[in-house]
Protein backbone atom coordinates (compact mmCIF):
# COMPACT_ATOMS: atom_id res chain seq x y z
CA UNK A 1 0.00 0.00 0.00
CA UNK A 2 1.32 3.43 -0.87
CA UNK A 3 1.28 6.35 1.50
CA UNK A 4 1.94 9.68 -0.16
CA UNK A 5 3.51 12.08 2.33
CA UNK A 6 2.75 15.21 0.34
CA UNK A 7 0.15 16.29 -2.17
CA UNK A 8 1.79 15.95 -5.57
CA UNK A 9 2.37 18.94 -7.83
CA UNK A 10 -0.43 20.37 -9.93
CA UNK A 11 0.93 18.61 -13.04
CA UNK A 12 -0.17 15.25 -11.61
CA UNK A 13 -3.71 16.36 -12.39
CA UNK A 14 -2.91 16.18 -16.11
CA UNK A 15 -2.04 12.50 -15.85
CA UNK A 16 -5.31 11.84 -14.04
CA UNK A 17 -7.84 13.70 -16.14
CA UNK A 18 -6.08 13.99 -19.51
CA UNK A 19 -7.85 16.49 -21.70
CA UNK A 20 -11.56 17.13 -21.76
CA UNK A 21 -11.72 16.41 -25.50
CA UNK A 22 -8.84 14.08 -26.46
CA UNK A 23 -6.25 11.72 -24.96
CA UNK A 24 -2.69 13.03 -24.69
CA UNK A 25 0.04 11.73 -26.94
CA UNK A 26 2.97 9.93 -25.24
CA UNK A 27 5.16 12.99 -25.79
CA UNK A 28 2.71 15.32 -24.03
CA UNK A 29 1.94 12.99 -21.17
CA UNK A 30 2.62 14.53 -17.73
CA UNK A 31 5.00 12.82 -15.27
CA UNK A 32 3.63 10.60 -12.52
CA UNK A 33 3.76 11.57 -8.86
CA UNK A 34 7.13 11.30 -7.20
CA UNK A 35 7.61 8.02 -5.32
CA UNK A 36 7.99 8.15 -1.54
CA UNK A 37 10.89 5.82 -0.83
CA UNK A 38 11.87 4.02 -4.01
CA UNK A 39 11.52 4.29 -7.77
CA UNK A 40 8.53 2.35 -9.01
CA UNK A 41 7.74 1.31 -12.59
CA UNK A 42 6.03 4.01 -14.58
CA UNK A 43 2.25 3.59 -14.49
CA UNK A 44 0.33 2.51 -17.52
CA UNK A 45 -1.11 5.43 -19.50
CA UNK A 46 -4.42 6.46 -18.02
CA UNK A 47 -7.24 6.69 -20.55
CA UNK A 48 -8.89 10.04 -20.78
CA UNK A 49 -12.16 10.48 -18.95
CA UNK A 50 -14.73 13.05 -20.02
CA UNK A 51 -14.95 14.96 -16.73
CA UNK A 52 -17.19 17.99 -16.64
CA UNK A 53 -15.73 21.44 -16.44
CA UNK A 54 -16.98 21.68 -12.84
CA UNK A 55 -15.08 18.53 -11.92
CA UNK A 56 -11.93 19.72 -13.68
CA UNK A 57 -12.11 23.02 -11.86
CA UNK A 58 -12.67 21.34 -8.47
CA UNK A 59 -9.70 19.00 -8.96
CA UNK A 60 -7.45 21.77 -10.18
CA UNK A 61 -8.48 23.88 -7.17
CA UNK A 62 -7.67 20.93 -4.93
CA UNK A 63 -4.16 20.63 -6.35
CA UNK A 64 -3.52 24.35 -5.99
CA UNK A 65 -4.80 24.25 -2.42
CA UNK A 66 -2.53 21.28 -1.67
CA UNK A 67 0.51 23.04 -3.09
CA UNK A 68 -0.24 25.91 -0.70
CA UNK A 69 -0.60 23.64 2.32
CA UNK A 70 -4.41 23.84 2.43
CA UNK A 71 -4.85 20.08 2.64
CA UNK A 72 -8.31 20.46 4.16
CA UNK A 73 -9.55 22.13 0.97
CA UNK A 74 -7.73 19.62 -1.22
CA UNK A 75 -9.24 16.71 0.68
CA UNK A 76 -12.77 18.13 0.67
CA UNK A 77 -12.65 18.70 -3.11
CA UNK A 78 -11.21 15.28 -3.94
CA UNK A 79 -13.65 13.49 -1.65
CA UNK A 80 -16.60 15.34 -3.13
CA UNK A 81 -15.50 14.54 -6.68
CA UNK A 82 -14.82 10.90 -5.81
CA UNK A 83 -18.43 10.62 -4.64
CA UNK A 84 -19.79 12.41 -7.70
CA UNK A 85 -17.67 10.77 -10.41
CA UNK A 86 -17.06 7.30 -8.99
CA UNK A 87 -13.59 7.54 -10.50
CA UNK A 88 -11.11 5.16 -8.80
CA UNK A 89 -8.09 7.42 -9.23
CA UNK A 90 -9.90 10.39 -7.76
CA UNK A 91 -10.97 8.21 -4.83
CA UNK A 92 -7.41 6.91 -4.43
CA UNK A 93 -6.10 10.47 -4.36
CA UNK A 94 -8.68 11.42 -1.72
CA UNK A 95 -7.61 8.40 0.33
CA UNK A 96 -3.92 9.29 0.18
CA UNK A 97 -4.54 12.88 1.22
CA UNK A 98 -6.76 11.79 4.09
CA UNK A 99 -4.07 9.39 5.31
CA UNK A 100 -1.50 12.16 5.19
CA UNK A 101 -3.60 14.59 7.22
CA UNK A 102 -4.77 11.87 9.61
CA UNK A 103 -8.49 12.24 8.90
CA UNK A 104 -9.72 8.75 9.79
CA UNK A 105 -13.34 9.27 8.76
CA UNK A 106 -12.36 10.74 5.39
CA UNK A 107 -9.92 7.86 4.85
CA UNK A 108 -12.71 5.36 5.43
CA UNK A 109 -15.06 7.14 3.03
CA UNK A 110 -12.39 7.51 0.35
CA UNK A 111 -11.10 3.94 0.66
CA UNK A 112 -14.65 2.58 0.44
CA UNK A 113 -15.29 4.59 -2.72
CA UNK A 114 -11.97 3.46 -4.18
CA UNK A 115 -12.67 -0.21 -3.47
CA UNK A 116 -16.18 0.01 -4.92
CA UNK A 117 -14.93 1.77 -8.04
CA UNK A 118 -12.10 -0.71 -8.65
CA UNK A 119 -13.14 -4.13 -7.26
CA UNK A 120 -10.22 -5.96 -8.88
CA UNK A 121 -7.60 -3.65 -7.39
CA UNK A 122 -5.95 -5.51 -4.50
CA UNK A 123 -4.49 -2.33 -3.11
CA UNK A 124 -7.88 -0.62 -3.05
CA UNK A 125 -9.50 -3.58 -1.29
CA UNK A 126 -6.72 -3.69 1.32
CA UNK A 127 -7.03 0.06 1.91
CA UNK A 128 -10.77 -0.27 2.57
CA UNK A 129 -10.22 -3.10 5.05
CA UNK A 130 -7.43 -1.21 6.79
CA UNK A 131 -9.66 1.85 7.13
CA UNK A 132 -12.38 -0.30 8.69
CA UNK A 133 -9.85 -1.70 11.16
CA UNK A 134 -8.68 1.76 12.15
CA UNK A 135 -12.32 2.77 12.71
CA UNK A 136 -12.77 -0.27 15.02
CA UNK A 137 -15.37 -1.70 12.64
CA UNK A 138 -13.76 -5.09 12.93
CA UNK A 139 -16.76 -7.26 12.12
CA UNK A 140 -17.16 -5.45 8.81
CA UNK A 141 -13.42 -5.67 8.19
CA UNK A 142 -13.44 -9.43 8.75
CA UNK A 143 -16.42 -9.83 6.44
CA UNK A 144 -14.57 -7.81 3.79
CA UNK A 145 -11.53 -10.11 3.97
CA UNK A 146 -13.79 -13.03 3.06
CA UNK A 147 -15.16 -11.24 -0.01
CA UNK A 148 -12.20 -9.23 -1.30
CA UNK A 149 -8.90 -10.54 -2.63
CA UNK A 150 -5.73 -8.82 -1.46
CA UNK A 151 -2.09 -9.78 -1.46
CA UNK A 152 -1.86 -9.40 2.32
CA UNK A 153 -5.10 -11.00 3.47
CA UNK A 154 -3.27 -12.94 6.15
CA UNK A 155 -1.74 -9.80 7.64
CA UNK A 156 -5.15 -8.13 7.63
CA UNK A 157 -6.71 -11.09 9.46
CA UNK A 158 -4.05 -10.82 12.15
CA UNK A 159 -4.43 -7.04 12.35
CA UNK A 160 -8.19 -7.31 12.81
CA UNK A 161 -7.73 -9.72 15.70
CA UNK A 162 -4.93 -7.67 17.27
CA UNK A 163 -7.34 -4.72 17.47
CA UNK A 164 -9.99 -6.83 19.17
CA UNK A 165 -9.20 -5.24 22.52
CA UNK A 166 -10.61 -1.95 21.18
CA UNK A 167 -14.18 -3.27 20.82
CA UNK A 168 -16.75 -4.41 23.37
CA UNK A 169 -16.72 -7.86 24.92
CA UNK A 170 -19.90 -8.76 23.05
CA UNK A 171 -18.49 -7.64 19.71
CA UNK A 172 -15.27 -9.52 20.40
CA UNK A 173 -17.23 -12.68 21.17
CA UNK A 174 -19.06 -12.41 17.84
CA UNK A 175 -15.77 -11.77 16.03
CA UNK A 176 -14.18 -14.77 17.73
CA UNK A 177 -17.08 -16.96 16.63
CA UNK A 178 -16.59 -15.82 13.04
CA UNK A 179 -12.87 -16.63 13.21
CA UNK A 180 -13.68 -20.04 14.68
CA UNK A 181 -16.18 -20.81 11.93
CA UNK A 182 -13.75 -19.76 9.20
CA UNK A 183 -10.98 -21.80 10.83
CA UNK A 184 -13.12 -24.93 10.53
CA UNK A 185 -13.19 -24.31 6.77
CA UNK A 186 -9.44 -23.59 6.61
CA UNK A 187 -7.80 -25.56 9.44
CA UNK A 188 -4.30 -25.06 7.97
CA UNK A 189 -4.63 -21.28 7.60
CA UNK A 190 -1.89 -19.93 9.86
CA UNK A 191 -3.08 -16.30 9.96
CA UNK A 192 -6.51 -17.57 11.01
CA UNK A 193 -4.90 -19.65 13.76
CA UNK A 194 -2.92 -16.65 14.98
CA UNK A 195 -5.90 -14.29 14.77
CA UNK A 196 -8.12 -16.71 16.69
CA UNK A 197 -5.37 -17.12 19.26
CA UNK A 198 -5.14 -13.37 19.72
CA UNK A 199 -8.88 -13.09 20.30
CA UNK A 200 -8.84 -15.96 22.78
CA UNK A 201 -5.94 -14.28 24.59
CA UNK A 202 -7.98 -11.08 24.86
CA UNK A 203 -10.85 -13.12 26.31
CA UNK A 204 -8.55 -14.52 29.01
CA UNK A 205 -8.57 -18.00 27.49
CA UNK A 206 -4.79 -18.40 27.45
CA UNK A 207 -4.55 -22.18 27.38
CA UNK A 208 -6.82 -22.45 24.33
CA UNK A 209 -4.92 -19.63 22.64
CA UNK A 210 -1.59 -21.36 23.33
CA UNK A 211 -2.80 -24.55 21.63
CA UNK A 212 -3.54 -22.58 18.45
CA UNK A 213 -0.23 -20.72 18.63
CA UNK A 214 1.65 -23.99 18.96
CA UNK A 215 -0.29 -25.42 16.00
CA UNK A 216 0.63 -22.36 13.92
CA UNK A 217 4.31 -22.89 14.74
CA UNK A 218 4.06 -26.54 13.77
CA UNK A 219 2.71 -25.54 10.38
CA UNK A 220 5.15 -22.64 9.91
CA UNK A 221 8.12 -22.97 12.29
CA UNK A 222 9.64 -19.71 11.05
CA UNK A 223 6.47 -17.63 11.42
CA UNK A 224 7.48 -14.74 13.68
CA UNK A 225 3.88 -13.75 14.49
CA UNK A 226 3.21 -17.26 15.76
CA UNK A 227 6.43 -17.14 17.78
CA UNK A 228 5.51 -13.83 19.41
CA UNK A 229 2.00 -15.04 20.28
CA UNK A 230 3.32 -18.35 21.60
CA UNK A 231 6.01 -16.80 23.80
CA UNK A 232 3.68 -14.07 25.01
CA UNK A 233 1.10 -16.62 26.10
CA UNK A 234 3.73 -18.71 27.86
CA UNK A 235 4.77 -15.61 29.80
CA UNK A 236 1.18 -14.79 30.74
CA UNK A 237 0.72 -18.36 31.98
CA UNK A 238 3.73 -18.00 34.28
CA UNK A 239 6.08 -19.97 32.05
CA UNK A 240 8.49 -17.15 31.26
CA UNK A 241 11.59 -19.36 31.20
CA UNK A 242 9.98 -21.47 28.46
CA UNK A 243 9.00 -18.31 26.58
CA UNK A 244 12.56 -17.00 26.68
CA UNK A 245 14.00 -20.36 25.64
CA UNK A 246 11.57 -20.55 22.71
CA UNK A 247 12.64 -17.15 21.37
CA UNK A 248 16.32 -17.87 22.02
CA UNK A 249 16.07 -20.99 19.85
CA UNK A 250 14.56 -18.96 17.02
CA UNK A 251 17.28 -16.31 17.32
CA UNK A 252 20.00 -18.97 17.17
CA UNK A 253 18.56 -20.05 13.83
CA UNK A 254 17.84 -16.53 12.59
CA UNK A 255 19.90 -13.92 14.46
CA UNK A 256 18.78 -11.16 12.06
CA UNK A 257 15.10 -11.56 12.99
CA UNK A 258 14.64 -8.24 14.73
CA UNK A 259 10.96 -8.85 15.51
CA UNK A 260 11.92 -12.00 17.43
CA UNK A 261 14.76 -10.12 19.12
CA UNK A 262 12.34 -7.39 20.18
CA UNK A 263 10.12 -10.02 21.80
CA UNK A 264 13.20 -11.48 23.47
CA UNK A 265 14.18 -8.08 24.84
CA UNK A 266 10.67 -7.45 26.17
CA UNK A 267 10.54 -10.83 27.92
CA UNK A 268 13.92 -10.19 29.51
CA UNK A 269 12.67 -6.95 31.08
CA UNK A 270 10.68 -9.10 33.53
CA UNK A 271 13.71 -11.04 34.77
CA UNK A 272 17.03 -9.54 33.68
CA UNK A 273 17.23 -5.82 32.93
CA UNK A 274 20.92 -6.03 32.11
CA UNK A 275 20.30 -8.65 29.41
CA UNK A 276 17.25 -6.75 28.21
CA UNK A 277 19.31 -3.60 27.77
CA UNK A 278 21.88 -5.52 25.76
CA UNK A 279 19.18 -6.72 23.38
CA UNK A 280 17.63 -3.28 23.03
CA UNK A 281 21.10 -1.91 22.32
CA UNK A 282 21.52 -4.41 19.49
CA UNK A 283 18.15 -3.43 18.07
CA UNK A 284 18.82 0.30 18.41
CA UNK A 285 22.21 -0.06 16.72
CA UNK A 286 20.57 -1.92 13.85
CA UNK A 287 17.81 0.71 13.52
CA UNK A 288 19.25 3.96 14.91
CA UNK A 289 16.35 5.98 13.52
CA UNK A 290 13.65 4.01 15.36
CA UNK A 291 12.36 6.23 18.21
CA UNK A 292 10.55 3.40 19.99
CA UNK A 293 13.74 1.39 20.32
CA UNK A 294 15.72 4.42 21.49
CA UNK A 295 13.05 5.20 24.08
CA UNK A 296 12.98 1.63 25.37
CA UNK A 297 16.77 1.66 25.63
CA UNK A 298 16.71 5.01 27.44
CA UNK A 299 14.09 3.90 29.96
CA UNK A 300 15.81 0.61 30.80
CA UNK A 301 19.21 2.26 31.08
CA UNK A 302 17.72 4.94 33.34
CA UNK A 303 16.09 2.26 35.49
CA UNK A 304 19.43 0.46 35.79
CA UNK A 305 21.34 3.63 36.56
CA UNK A 306 23.35 3.41 33.34
CA UNK A 307 23.47 7.16 32.95
CA UNK A 308 25.78 7.26 29.93
CA UNK A 309 23.61 4.95 27.81
CA UNK A 310 20.43 6.71 28.87
CA UNK A 311 21.93 10.10 28.06
CA UNK A 312 23.00 8.97 24.60
CA UNK A 313 19.58 7.48 23.87
CA UNK A 314 17.72 10.56 25.06
CA UNK A 315 19.88 12.83 22.92
CA UNK A 316 19.12 10.55 19.97
CA UNK A 317 15.42 11.04 20.66
CA UNK A 318 15.90 14.80 20.66
CA UNK A 319 17.59 14.60 17.26
CA UNK A 320 14.56 12.68 15.99
CA UNK A 321 12.17 15.15 17.68
CA UNK A 322 10.54 12.24 19.51
CA UNK A 323 9.60 11.95 23.22
CA UNK A 324 11.21 15.36 23.65
CA UNK A 325 9.53 16.16 26.98
CA UNK A 326 10.73 12.92 28.48
CA UNK A 327 14.23 13.43 27.08
CA UNK A 328 14.60 17.04 28.21
CA UNK A 329 13.33 16.15 31.70
CA UNK A 330 15.89 13.36 32.13
CA UNK A 331 18.71 15.49 30.74
CA UNK A 332 17.66 18.34 33.01
CA UNK A 333 17.80 16.09 36.07
CA UNK A 334 21.17 14.77 34.97
CA UNK A 335 22.60 18.26 34.48
CA UNK A 336 21.24 19.32 37.86
CA UNK A 337 22.91 16.33 39.54
CA UNK A 338 26.17 17.33 37.90
CA UNK A 339 25.83 20.88 39.17
CA UNK A 340 25.38 22.25 35.66
CA UNK A 341 22.44 24.44 36.62
CA UNK A 342 22.30 26.61 33.50
CA UNK A 343 22.18 23.47 31.38
CA UNK A 344 19.52 22.01 33.67
CA UNK A 345 17.39 25.14 33.29
CA UNK A 346 17.73 24.98 29.52
CA UNK A 347 16.44 21.42 29.41
CA UNK A 348 13.69 21.89 31.98
CA UNK A 349 12.35 24.93 30.14
CA UNK A 350 12.12 22.89 26.93
CA UNK A 351 9.64 20.45 28.50
CA UNK A 352 6.26 21.23 26.97
CA UNK A 353 2.88 20.66 28.66
CA UNK A 354 2.46 16.97 29.26
CA UNK A 355 3.52 14.27 31.67
CA UNK A 356 6.71 15.90 32.99
CA UNK A 357 5.77 19.56 32.54
CA UNK A 358 4.85 20.43 36.14
CA UNK A 359 7.80 18.52 37.60
CA UNK A 360 10.17 20.33 35.24
CA UNK A 361 8.57 23.68 36.04
CA UNK A 362 8.96 23.04 39.77
CA UNK A 363 12.67 22.39 39.25
CA UNK A 364 13.04 25.67 37.29
CA UNK A 365 11.51 27.59 40.20
CA UNK A 366 13.64 25.69 42.72
CA UNK A 367 16.90 26.36 40.86
CA UNK A 368 16.22 30.06 40.45
CA UNK A 369 15.36 30.37 44.15
CA UNK A 370 18.40 28.34 45.21
CA UNK A 371 20.55 30.67 43.14
CA UNK A 372 18.92 33.65 44.87
CA UNK A 373 17.30 34.81 41.65
CA UNK A 374 13.69 35.43 42.80
CA UNK A 375 13.12 37.92 39.97
CA UNK A 376 13.94 35.22 37.40
CA UNK A 377 11.56 32.81 39.13
CA UNK A 378 8.83 35.45 39.12
CA UNK A 379 9.42 36.28 35.46
CA UNK A 380 9.23 32.62 34.48
CA UNK A 381 6.04 32.16 36.49
CA UNK A 382 4.37 35.16 34.83
CA UNK A 383 5.51 34.05 31.41
CA UNK A 384 3.93 30.61 31.86
CA UNK A 385 0.86 32.10 33.51
CA UNK A 386 0.22 34.32 30.50
CA UNK A 387 0.68 31.39 28.15
CA UNK A 388 -1.80 29.24 30.07
CA UNK A 389 -4.43 31.94 30.41
CA UNK A 390 -4.29 32.82 26.73
CA UNK A 391 -4.13 29.24 25.44
CA UNK A 392 -7.10 27.54 23.78
CA UNK A 393 -7.10 24.64 26.21
CA UNK A 394 -8.20 24.39 29.84
CA UNK A 395 -6.69 27.02 32.09
CA UNK A 396 -4.18 25.35 34.43
CA UNK A 397 -3.03 28.56 36.08
CA UNK A 398 -4.11 27.36 39.54
CA UNK A 399 -1.86 24.29 39.26
CA UNK A 400 1.03 26.52 38.18
CA UNK A 401 0.43 28.88 41.12
CA UNK A 402 0.38 26.01 43.60
CA UNK A 403 3.65 24.62 42.23
CA UNK A 404 5.35 28.00 42.54
CA UNK A 405 3.86 28.43 46.01
CA UNK A 406 5.35 25.10 47.14
CA UNK A 407 8.80 26.06 45.90
CA UNK A 408 8.61 29.46 47.57
CA UNK A 409 7.70 27.81 50.89
CA UNK A 410 10.51 25.27 50.48
CA UNK A 411 12.90 28.19 49.98
CA UNK A 412 11.59 29.87 53.13
CA UNK A 413 9.95 32.75 51.24
CA UNK A 414 6.62 32.69 53.09
CA UNK A 415 5.80 36.35 52.56
CA UNK A 416 6.28 36.07 48.79
CA UNK A 417 4.15 32.90 48.80
CA UNK A 418 1.40 34.80 50.60
CA UNK A 419 1.63 37.64 48.09
CA UNK A 420 1.43 35.15 45.22
CA UNK A 421 -1.73 33.54 46.60
CA UNK A 422 -3.31 36.93 47.30
CA UNK A 423 -2.75 37.93 43.67
CA UNK A 424 -4.23 34.69 42.37
CA UNK A 425 -7.27 34.92 44.62
CA UNK A 426 -8.06 38.39 43.34
CA UNK A 427 -9.18 36.82 40.06
CA UNK A 428 -10.37 33.54 41.61
CA UNK A 429 -11.79 34.51 45.01
CA UNK A 430 -13.73 31.27 45.48
CA UNK A 431 -11.00 28.86 44.40
CA UNK A 432 -10.95 26.41 47.30
CA UNK A 433 -7.51 25.04 46.49
CA UNK A 434 -5.98 28.51 46.57
CA UNK A 435 -7.86 29.39 49.76
CA UNK A 436 -6.63 26.23 51.45
CA UNK A 437 -3.04 26.92 50.39
CA UNK A 438 -3.26 30.49 51.69
CA UNK A 439 -4.67 29.22 54.99
CA UNK A 440 -1.64 26.95 55.37
CA UNK A 441 0.71 29.87 54.66
CA UNK A 442 -1.11 32.03 57.19
CA UNK A 443 -0.81 29.20 59.70
CA UNK A 444 2.93 28.94 59.05
CA UNK A 445 3.27 32.69 59.60
CA UNK A 446 1.23 32.57 62.82
CA UNK A 447 -1.71 34.45 61.31
CA UNK A 448 -4.34 32.35 63.08
CA UNK A 449 -7.33 34.60 62.39
CA UNK A 450 -6.62 34.80 58.66
CA UNK A 451 -6.04 31.03 58.42
CA UNK A 452 -9.31 30.37 60.20
CA UNK A 453 -11.13 32.84 57.95
CA UNK A 454 -9.92 31.13 54.75
CA UNK A 455 -10.84 27.67 56.02
CA UNK A 456 -14.27 28.83 57.11
CA UNK A 457 -14.78 30.33 53.65
CA UNK A 458 -14.08 26.94 52.11
CA UNK A 459 -16.47 25.20 54.50
CA UNK A 460 -19.12 27.78 53.71
CA UNK A 461 -18.81 26.95 50.01
CA UNK A 462 -18.46 23.22 50.68
CA UNK A 463 -19.62 22.00 54.13
CA UNK A 464 -18.25 18.51 53.43
CA UNK A 465 -14.73 19.55 52.46
CA UNK A 466 -12.87 17.05 54.62
CA UNK A 467 -9.44 18.63 54.12
CA UNK A 468 -10.64 22.06 55.29
CA UNK A 469 -12.58 20.58 58.24
CA UNK A 470 -9.56 18.62 59.40
CA UNK A 471 -7.17 21.53 58.93
CA UNK A 472 -9.39 23.92 60.87
CA UNK A 473 -9.86 21.42 63.68
CA UNK A 474 -6.14 20.74 63.89
CA UNK A 475 -5.20 24.46 63.85
CA UNK A 476 -7.68 25.17 66.64
CA UNK A 477 -6.28 22.24 68.63
CA UNK A 478 -2.71 23.44 68.22
CA UNK A 479 -3.22 27.16 68.73
CA UNK A 480 -6.24 27.63 70.99
CA UNK A 481 -8.10 25.99 73.82
CA UNK A 482 -11.29 25.65 71.74
CA UNK A 483 -10.93 21.88 71.87
CA UNK A 484 -14.64 21.02 71.81
CA UNK A 485 -15.12 23.07 68.65
CA UNK A 486 -12.02 21.55 67.12
CA UNK A 487 -13.31 18.07 67.95
CA UNK A 488 -16.55 18.71 66.06
CA UNK A 489 -14.69 19.71 62.90
CA UNK A 490 -12.33 16.74 63.09
CA UNK A 491 -15.17 14.34 63.87
CA UNK A 492 -17.02 15.50 60.74
CA UNK A 493 -13.84 15.14 58.65
CA UNK A 494 -13.25 11.63 60.00
CA UNK A 495 -16.78 10.62 59.11
CA UNK A 496 -16.10 11.74 55.55
CA UNK A 497 -12.68 10.03 55.27
CA UNK A 498 -12.43 7.40 58.03
CA UNK A 499 -9.17 5.88 56.79
CA UNK A 500 -7.20 9.08 56.24
CA UNK A 501 -4.05 8.92 58.46
CA UNK A 502 -3.83 12.73 58.83
CA UNK A 503 -7.40 12.97 60.08
CA UNK A 504 -6.92 10.00 62.40
CA UNK A 505 -3.84 11.74 63.81
CA UNK A 506 -5.86 14.94 64.33
CA UNK A 507 -8.52 13.01 66.22
CA UNK A 508 -5.88 11.44 68.44
CA UNK A 509 -4.31 14.82 69.08
CA UNK A 510 -7.56 16.57 70.01
CA UNK A 511 -8.49 13.66 72.27
CA UNK A 512 -5.15 14.15 74.01
CA UNK A 513 -5.92 17.85 74.46
CA UNK A 514 -9.30 16.90 75.87
CA UNK A 515 -7.56 14.64 78.40
CA UNK A 516 -8.72 11.32 76.93
CA UNK A 517 -5.32 9.59 76.91
CA UNK A 518 -6.44 6.03 76.19
CA UNK A 519 -8.64 7.11 73.28
CA UNK A 520 -5.83 9.36 72.02
CA UNK A 521 -3.37 6.44 72.06
CA UNK A 522 -5.71 4.24 70.03
CA UNK A 523 -6.09 6.84 67.31
CA UNK A 524 -2.42 7.82 67.20
CA UNK A 525 -1.19 4.22 67.11
CA UNK A 526 -3.61 3.54 64.28
CA UNK A 527 -2.38 6.61 62.38
CA UNK A 528 1.28 5.67 62.86
CA UNK A 529 0.60 2.12 61.68
CA UNK A 530 -1.23 3.32 58.59
CA UNK A 531 1.30 6.01 57.67
CA UNK A 532 4.62 6.16 59.55
CA UNK A 533 5.39 9.88 59.75
CA UNK A 534 7.61 12.04 61.95
CA UNK A 535 4.78 14.44 62.91
CA UNK A 536 2.54 11.56 63.96
CA UNK A 537 5.51 10.08 65.84
CA UNK A 538 5.91 13.36 67.74
CA UNK A 539 2.25 13.23 68.84
CA UNK A 540 2.24 9.54 69.71
CA UNK A 541 5.50 9.82 71.60
CA UNK A 542 4.18 12.71 73.69
CA UNK A 543 1.01 10.85 74.66
CA UNK A 544 3.04 7.75 75.55
CA UNK A 545 5.41 9.87 77.62
CA UNK A 546 2.61 11.60 79.52
CA UNK A 547 0.96 8.21 80.04
CA UNK A 548 4.11 6.93 81.78
CA UNK A 549 5.29 4.75 78.91
CA UNK A 550 8.60 6.52 78.48
CA UNK A 551 10.60 3.70 76.88
CA UNK A 552 7.86 3.26 74.30
CA UNK A 553 7.85 7.04 73.72
CA UNK A 554 11.61 7.08 73.07
CA UNK A 555 11.23 4.16 70.65
CA UNK A 556 8.53 5.98 68.67
CA UNK A 557 10.56 9.19 68.54
CA UNK A 558 13.61 7.27 67.31
CA UNK A 559 11.43 5.78 64.59
CA UNK A 560 10.28 9.27 63.62
CA UNK A 561 13.84 10.57 63.51
CA UNK A 562 14.80 7.76 61.18
CA UNK A 563 12.14 9.09 58.83
CA UNK A 564 13.27 12.71 59.23
CA UNK A 565 16.40 13.30 61.33
CA UNK A 566 15.74 17.06 61.34
CA UNK A 567 12.10 16.76 62.38
CA UNK A 568 11.07 20.07 63.92
CA UNK A 569 8.02 18.39 65.45
CA UNK A 570 9.99 15.77 67.39
CA UNK A 571 12.82 18.09 68.47
CA UNK A 572 10.41 20.77 69.71
CA UNK A 573 8.34 18.13 71.54
CA UNK A 574 11.22 16.63 73.49
CA UNK A 575 12.55 20.11 74.26
CA UNK A 576 9.15 21.20 75.58
CA UNK A 577 8.96 18.05 77.74
CA UNK A 578 12.45 18.69 79.09
CA UNK A 579 13.99 15.57 77.60
CA UNK A 580 17.66 15.48 76.66
CA UNK A 581 18.10 14.56 72.99
CA UNK A 582 20.98 12.25 73.91
CA UNK A 583 18.63 10.17 76.06
CA UNK A 584 16.82 8.92 72.98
Amino acid sequence: MKVVPKVAPVLVLAGLIGCASQAPTPESEAPAAEPVAKVEPAPEPVPARPFTSDTLYALLSAEVAGSRGRFDVALANYLQQAEQTGDPQVAERAYMISRYVGDQQAALSAATLWAEADPDNEEAQAAAILALIEADRLLEAFSATQKAHTRDNGALLQSIAANGQEITDTQREVLLEQYQQQRLKEPQNVPLLIGTGLLLQQQGRGIEALQLAERAMQLEPDNTHALVLNSGLLHELGRTDEAIALVETQLEQDPDNNRARLQYARLLTFSDLNAAQQQFQILADASPGDPQLQRALALIAEERGDVDTAETAYYALLEMNQSTGEAHFFLGKLAEQRGELDEALRHYQEVEPGENFYSATARVFAIYLQQNQPASADNYYRQLLGFMQEGPETDHSTELTLIYNQQLLAAGKHERALQLLNESLESNPEDQTLLYSRAMVHDGLGNLAQAEQDLRSIIEYDPDNAAALNALGYILTENTERYAEAYDYIKHALELQPNDPATIDSMGWVQYRLGNLEIALRYLERAMSAYPDHEIAAHLGEVLWVSGQQDEARSVWRQGLEIDPDSEYIHSTIKRLGIEPDSL
